[in-house]
């Protein structure tokens, strides 16, 4: 038993060798020195600075409401709304306003110039009937200065007067708008293959040539038919003082083409006398009456214009008696600058130079039927180089109407001249010096 218990000693001893039985202690761990962390900087990308938008304001007549079905109103919203597109840093927003009356245009800048002048618009777009008026009340301001030689070099001879107003100072003539484009008469002729326009009195009576125009007076006033005739031929509607004055000389002239045409059977006394106006005379002639007709531009380009058929007619000047082009613009829309502040009018002038842009006014024009007041508008329409430079000539040739005041006075007295002459009441000379000395 003993010596059992030594051997375990032994073994013991053998296997753990000579160390010593005193228990190893336990290492604890040390928890590692926290090394400091550097904050990270955080790049935080600052905004673009965003433009400031600048709101431009314009006004538009009723008759021009691009709101409305009229023609062209979908192409005159679009391209304003091309330009709010094309521009982050202007905007334009559009008024519609009369004119004339209470709350039109004239009354607003009459009364808010002083009162209100935030409500004023930048740019307006009026009658050039009208520019006179606003251009001596300091309604719209000159333009001269404003407008890019080039741009003011591409109007027709007619859009340059009827946008300029006589400088109150007495010296000269101030541009006070940017004629777009205009209404007037001018000839159509049925097209054969050999055939031209007659464009002189001669060729529409020898041999005659059936001719349709509105003779038939319209309140009294003589059609523009009859007076582009008489201005063409020289004549004057007033004298050096300015007062309403016919040249008996030059209406004789007019009288006894027509007379002529009566005798060669160019013209039906009947049917011409029972046209009223130029629409009348397209639709008559459109349904297959005459050989040629007086049309109004406005009407008898939209319809052309908007069809898919070819140009089924010929346009020319209204026959004269030397056969030169001539015609009477009317009905004329211009761009007047409203605002006066100079920052503005820089900032006003784009959106100017947006609406008198050749393809937005050719594109305008062609929709409504006007001409148009520059001749690269009028390159830019999509018609034949004949009748380019066929309305080309008779824009070059083209003058403003006469005044109301004036025609009030003159216009029934060439018109009862006419009339006597179509159905034999007077001859030509009696005629022409009856309505002469009306006027005296």
């Amino acid at each position: 038993m003993r010596s059992r218990t030594v051997l375990s000693i032994l073994l013991f001893l053998a296997l753990t060798g000579c160390k010593g039985l005193a228990p190893t202690a336990k290492p604890t761990a040390v928890p590692p020195t926290p090394t400091p962390i550097s904050p990270t900087a955080v790049l935080i990308p600052t905004p673009e600075p965003q433009p400031t938008t600048t709101t431009l304001t314009l006004w538009l007549p009723e008759e021009l409401n691009p709101y409305s079905d009229a023609p062209g109103a979908e192409i005159l919203l679009q391209q304003l709304a091309e330009f709010n597109q094309s521009h982050d840093d202007l905007q334009v927003e559009v008024f519609v306003k009369n004119i004339h009356g209470r709350g039109g245009m004239i009354d607003y800048l009459r009364t808010a110039r002083d009162a209100a002048p935030s409500i004023l618009p930048d740019l307006i777009v009026v009658g050039a009937d009208d520019m006179a008026t606003m251009a001596t009340s300091n309604y719209i301001q000159p333009l001269d200065a404003l407008l890019p030689t080039s741009q003011a070099a591409d109007r027709f001879p007619f859009a340059v007067e009827m946008g300029t107003v006589k400088s109150q100072e007495g010296d000269g003539t101030v541009t006070v708008g940017f004629v777009i484009g205009a209404d007037m008469q001018h000839l159509i002729y049925r097209k054969t293959p050999s055939s031209s326009p007659p464009i002189s009195w001669t060729q529409v009576i020898t041999p005659p040539v059936s001719f349709i125009f509105p003779a038939g007076g319209r309140d009294l006033q003589v059609n523009d038919t009859t007076l582009i005739q008489y201005m063409a031929a020289g004549g004057k509607v007033t004298d050096p003082e300015g007062n309403p004055f016919l040249d008996e000389r030059t209406l004789l002239k007019v009288l006894t083409f027509y007379d002529d045409c009566v005798s060669t059977g160019a013209i039906s006394p009947t049917v011409v006398l029972n046209i009223t106006s130029a629409e009348l005379s397209w639709e008559r002639f459109d349904a297959g009456e005459g050989d040629m007709a007086v049309v109004q531009a406005s009407l008898y380009w939209r319809e052309v214009l908007a069809s898919a058929t070819d140009e089924p007619y010929i346009a020319a000047s209204v026959p004269t008696r030397d056969g030169f082009p001539f015609t009477i613009a009317r009905e004329a829309w211009a761009i007047a600058m409203v605002t006066d502040d100079p920052d503005r009018q820089a900032l006003a002038m784009t959106l100017f130079a947006w609406l008198t842009a050749p393809d937005n006014t050719a594109e305008w024009t062609q929709a409504v039927g006007y001409l148009p007041g520059t001749r690269s508008a009028l390159r830019m329409w999509d018609i034949s180089e004949a009748q380019q430079a066929a309305l080309r000539d008779l824009l070059d040739a083209a003058v403003p109407a006469p005044s109301q005041d004036v025609m009030a006075k003159v216009g029934p007295a060439m018109q009862v001249a006419v009339e006597n002459v179509l159905t034999g009441e007077a001859s030509p000379q009696e005629a022409a010096r009856a309505a002469a000395q009306s006027l005296e």
